[in-house]
């Protein structure tokens, strides 16, 4: 470790809003300097705690740290390398209060149709750079799709939800023409290095929301129309956790029969007996401790 990023790890501390003002003003300072060389500009480039931290100050209520802190900014958005850096580190802070939001129910401010505010969150679910990121925007995600009445919206074009929650769990897989024009656009002709999502904990959720889209008739025809069944076939050839395993066969199987057999068209409304229920999680859980169903 050289001695800048050693001088960096103590400077971090005295960045924090609860330091002593004359602290935090003599600790911006020296990182506002690192900005005056291009070695100076790639470290902090190089450092989002550190970044983060002077973000933080600019909100502050001594001025002299707000001042160095927005040099500090305003040296480091003139280089590329520096601007690339603050617009990673405001992604970072976007997902950051995403996993906040996940949870709530139903997310209204996420499902606001003219806000946009999922199509932004979109293409985090693909996003190699961080996992953190990438279980964020997946189980917000997840959570949308248990909205029934927003069910017709997210698999229509404006979201084209399908093809956000397939392509994690697609592979290289080799399909016919036919097959391929009628998957979702972003799955078509997918390229022979193409991997799959490496977390399970992400597949499962990826799963699971395309079990909620099945709740609805709508939701099933949608997932049948778009050939979802070819590509959660190939994924259980590859699939190696039994919680996935589970999963991906709750929803084929619900593909795979006719709505006469299905017999509801909202699955939420059939009333299931206690016995029933009991008799279902025994099988769950002994299929998931590696027994067969």
């Amino acid at each position: 470790m050289s001695v800048s990023d050693d001088v960096l790890n103590s400077l971090v501390k005295f960045l924090s809003p609860e330091a002593r003002a004359d602290v935090k003003t003599l600790a911006c300072n020296s990182v506002a300097q690192l900005t005056g060389t291009p070695e100076g500009l790639q470290l902090l480039s190089s450092r989002p705690d550190v970044l983060k931290a002077v973000v933080r100050l600019v909100h502050n209520t001594d001025t002299s740290a707000v001042s160095e802190a927005l040099t500090t900014l305003i040296n480091l958005s003139a280089e590329e390398t520096g601007c690339k850096a603050l617009l990673d580190l405001m992604e970072l802070c976007v997902v950051d209060e995403m996993i906040k939001l996940w949870n709530l129910s139903p997310p209204r401010l996420i499902m606001d149709k003219n806000g946009f505010v999922l199509n932004r969150l979109l293409p985090f679910v693909t996003c190699k750079e961080s996992v953190d990121r990438r279980y964020a925007a997946v189980a917000t995600l997840h959570n949308c799709c248990f909205d029934k009445a927003s069910h017709e919206w997210l698999l229509g074009e404006e979201v084209e939800v399908t093809g956000r929650l397939l392509l994690p769990l697609a592979g290289p897989d080799t399909f016919t023409l036919e097959e391929n024009d009628k998957l979702p656009l972003d799955l078509q002709y997918l390229p022979n290095d193409k991997t799959r999502e490496p977390e399970p904990n992400i597949r499962r959720l990826l799963l699971e929301a395309l079990m909620q889209l099945c709740v609805t008739r709508h939701g099933r025809e949608s997932l049948r129309e778009q050939n979802v069944y070819l590509v959660l076939r190939e994924h259980h050839k590859w699939e190696t956790d039994h919680h996935c395993l589970m999963l991906n066969e709750d929803v084929v199987n619900l593909l795979i029969r006719t709505e006469d057999e299905i017999g509801a068209d909202d699955l939420s409304s059939v009333e299931v007996s206690d016995d029933m229920a009991k008799k279902f999680t025994a099988q769950d859980e002994h299929y998931l401790a590696g027994g067969n169903t």
